[in-house]
């Protein structure tokens, strides 16, 4: 127990210092909080009991061995909690500006976009599209000599009505006033969003991710763990509840 309490005394005193030399007269109401147990699953617990509106951690460091099979703090958090979750990966950040935002046109994807024009009311929002046709993931297996314009083109009109559908898509949501920039490319999505990451100047990913329970834990989404494992700018999570089977059968009825 003296270990224990010891310890609790350092980190808390660490924490004093931090506090004042990150915010100095800036610091706003806080309190210091330190609980022993598994990080993920604590932290987790922590913010539903308290009803927080947004958890911030940072990138933390990947142990090789044991983070193969259970993953890092954040991507097991990710898997736990159904609160939005802030991933800082700048420590300079400025304020956010430049927002990307990948849609799939998803009741998911429409509640992040939500969640972002709100949480960013004055940043700049780039929604972006990635899609794909019948048959193109085989057409293209089938030979590498294909251009990505010759590919995008086994994709038919499917194309064009993500274009419609975004467009229907602004207007629900209002974001008319806000003039957002709009991407929509054919091919693999988590390869085009790192692409465009790369192309373009971005503070901040939003990412949308399902609250899952039991076995369906063990994935997050390849598009938010591609982005989450490659990216250098921050990252916003905003977990979305799935439907019920007894909600999806009605719909389906």
């Amino acid at each position: 127990a003296h270990v224990v309490d010891a310890q609790r005394m350092r980190t808390e005193n660490d924490l004093e210092i931090g506090v004042r030399r990150w915010l100095g007269n800036d610091t706003p109401s806080y309190r210091i909080e330190i609980v022993s147990g598994d990080p993920a699953a604590t932290i987790a617990a922590e913010a539903d009991a308290r009803a927080v509106d947004l958890v911030v951690t940072g990138r933390h460091r990947r142990r090789p061995v044991a983070d193969l099979f259970v993953g890092t703090t954040v991507e097991r958090l990710l898997r736990l909690t159904r609160r939005p979750i802030l991933v800082v990966n700048n420590p300079n950040q400025s304020p956010y500006q430049s927002v990307l935002i990948p849609v799939d046109f998803s009741d998911a994807s429409t509640a992040a976009i939500r969640f972002a024009t709100t949480f960013l009311p004055k940043a700049n929002l780039h929604l972006f599209h990635a899609y794909k046709g019948a048959f193109q993931d085989y057409v293209a297996a089938l030979s590498l000599t294909f251009s990505r314009e010759e590919r995008a083109r086994f994709a038919g009109p499917i194309g064009e009505q993500a274009k419609q559908a975004m467009s229907r898509l602004i207007d629900t949501l209002r974001l008319g006033a806000r003039g957002p920039s709009i991407t929509i490319k054919n091919g693999d999505a988590s390869a085009l969003v790192e692409e465009e990451l790369a192309l373009q100047k971005t503070d901040l990913v939003v990412m949308e991710t399902h609250a899952r329970s039991g076995i369906a834990h063990a994935l997050i989404g390849s598009v938010a763990e591609t982005v989450l494992s490659l990216s250098a700018c921050d990252m916003l999570v905003v977990p979305v509840p799935e439907p019920s089977w007894s909600s999806a059968h009605q719909d389906l009825t």
